[in-house]
């Protein structure tokens, strides 16, 4: 029973992992297809940019979405997933101590905004690294 539930809650973080880019996705898609900016700092991302940024989470959502059911993933996932999210955050907690441009969709990305990032991705990278972690000592027993 213990290894049912442990599968169950697994699935789930990794079916959120895999929601979790979605957002991220969809920034660079709809920035596409209205032909507006995305700016951090100096970086003024070209379409070049936001293709391959679209190809980049696009591979994270599939990854996570394959790895509730392909075990042998779901460490790379839950690695990849939690270092990507806390470097995200880091961004926007850098953002937070020392300004610079941060504009999406042609506005300005506030700092309460930032505030949320920092909140709530941070947070989520932790777990996925604890769940990295977690896996792996399991794997290696």
């Amino acid at each position: 029973m213990k290894t049912i539930l442990r599968n169950e809650v697994l699935a789930i973080l990794f079916g959120l992992s895999a929601c979790s880019w979605v957002p991220h996705w969809a920034c660079h898609y709809y920035r596409l297809e209205t032909e507006s900016t995305f700016v951090v700092g100096n970086w003024s991302f070209s379409s070049t940019d936001s293709i391959a940024s679209l190809l980049v989470y696009g591979s994270l959502i599939v990854l996570n979405l394959v790895s509730i059911s392909v075990s042998k993933l779901r460490v790379s996932a839950s690695l990849i997933t939690g270092l990507c999210h806390v470097i995200i955050g880091s961004i926007h907690l850098y953002r937070l101590w020392n300004p610079f441009t941060f504009e999406v969709f042609g506005y300005t990305w506030s700092y309460g905004a930032s505030v949320r990032e920092v909140v709530i991705v941070v947070p989520f990278g932790l777990l996925c690294l604890f769940v990295a972690s977690k896996l792996h000592h399991q794997k290696a027993l």
